[in-house]
């Protein structure tokens, strides 16, 4: 057996430091963080076929799952817990005397997942290794799958594959560009399509092919929507988007207002563009959250819903009555919880004993919240934000300062007090145009070009 060294447990350490880092700018940048689970891939992409390939030498950038330890280890295979140390450092040693041992994988594609030897990949990686040997066990896959894919990327790439296998969209429109950016939605259209057929059979009194149906749901029915869309602009009020997420969305929401209106089939497609597009432009803070949350499925939930499920998980009514915490935008309640589990992890790190979550809120509630809340009030920010809470300033304020301290390498550098006078420096003429100016500064770090 191995011994255990100084030199390991400085390794082990500083693997943790820099899993911690990563983990929050993956955060904030919407970076993958999590290795993805070879289980889910398999069942969503129905792998069956395999062969055995032999000894190679494989890419360690390119595993990018488990078969079993997705959890303990980030995307780069540093470990999440301090419960790994022993043995992630007699791996270590073993890998100091004699080299790294051979590990077994499954390939999928142009990428693996492990199935034994995650701490000895987690540790070459540690050491900038560029290569490991690996038993390799290949599945055929339908669709390919990049190192940088999450999961959402994968059903994304399946859905599609399965869409046009199943209505030749690609072979009956070769100028299609039917491209989604969230899973589910090729499933939708295909829904659409069947409905589409049953009404223009009901109308003719004859079945028609299904072909003749797709072609006449593009044409009939996609693209005169897109072209409202076009015509429209608003596409730009949404990087990242695609006009066939637009028209999801619309017809989305269409169907439930018209619902709550009792008032089927008499809501134009150009209202609901104009009511988006009044929104979007005159709301540039929902614009700058959502660059904070585009890899979040928040499926439009509810805020009221939303704000339930936060305080019955955190207890905040009950541990801080007066906190007075409301957001104005979906996505914001869960971007604070993963604020108050980094404030856990920290605690718990602090103390070396486990905390429960609401101790945790209270403290995140105390030490982390309220000052920078006070600092709001200080300096009456609220009041050039009036549309906006006390909340909504400290989320702004503290993704902020994450995005300076990334972008100037200095973690844990750049006080709130900075940040709140850059705030103030700038002097657009009205609230919004603070907020405007904000966001074209955001824009511009991310490499988007503004609207």
């Amino acid at each position: 057996m191995s011994t255990l060294t100084a030199t390991s447990a400085q390794e082990f350490n500083s693997a943790r430091q820099q899993a911690f880092i990563e983990e929050w700018l993956n955060f904030f940048t919407g970076r993958p963080n999590d290795l993805l689970s070879f289980e889910e891939v398999k069942q969503n992409l129905r792998l069956q076929d395999s062969a055995y390939k032999g000894l190679q030498e494989i890419d360690l950038d390119k595993i990018v799952g488990s078969v079993g330890r997705y959890r303990d280890f980030t995307r780069s295979f540093l470990p999440k817990r301090d419960q790994s140390s022993e043995r992630w450092r007699r791996v270590d040693a073993v890998i100091h005397d004699r080299g790294y041992p051979p590990i077994e994988v499954f390939q999928v594609g142009d990428v693996y997942f492990v199935r034994d030897g995650n701490h000895r990949v987690s540790v070459a990686r540690t050491h900038k290794a560029e290569t490991i040997e690996a038993y390799v066990i290949a599945y055929k896959t339908p669709v390919a799958i990049d190192k940088d894919d999450d999961l959402d990327d994968i059903l994304l790439k399946m859905g599609r594959s399965e869409f046009f296998e199943q209505t030749h969209l690609d072979k009956i429109k070769p100028e299609q560009e039917l491209i989604f950016t969230e899973p589910g939605r090729y499933r939708l259209v295909q829904e659409h399509i069947a409905f589409h057929k049953y009404l223009k059979e009901t109308e003719h009194h004859t079945e028609i092919p299904y072909e003749d149906a797709v072609a006449s749901w593009y044409d009939n029915v996609y693209m005169p929507i897109i072209e409202r869309i076009r015509q429209s602009e608003i596409l730009k009020g949404f990087p990242g988007r695609t006009e066939a997420d637009l028209y999801a969305w619309l017809l989305l929401h269409r169907a439930a207002f018209e619902k709550e209106i009792k008032a089927l089939g008499y809501v134009p497609t150009e209202d609901l563009i104009e009511t988006l597009k009044r929104e979007r432009a005159t709301n540039p803070f929902a614009r700058l959250m959502g660059l904070f949350r585009s890899n979040m499925d928040l499926n439009s939930m509810p805020l009221k819903v939303e704000r339930a499920k936060f305080l019955a998980e955190t207890q905040l009514d009950e541990i801080r009555p007066k906190h007075n915490i409301k957001f104005t935008e979906a996505g914001c309640y869960q971007l604070t919880q993963s604020h108050i589990n980094v404030h856990k992890y920290l605690k718990e790190t602090e103390s070396g004993s486990e905390i429960s979550y609401q101790e945790a809120a209270g403290s995140w509630f105390d030490n982390v919240y309220m000052p920078l809340v006070n600092l709001i009030r200080n300096h009456s920010l609220l009041e050039m934000f009036p549309k906006h809470t006390e909340a909504d300033l400290y989320l702004w304020l503290v993704s902020r300062r994450a995005t300076l301290e990334e972008e100037q390498h200095a973690m844990g550098k750049i006080p709130d007090e900075k940040i709140i006078e850059e705030l103030i420096q700038q002097n657009p003429s009205s609230s919004l145009g603070r907020l405007a100016n904000f966001l074209r500064q955001k824009l511009h770090l991310e490499g988007v070009a503004p609207s």
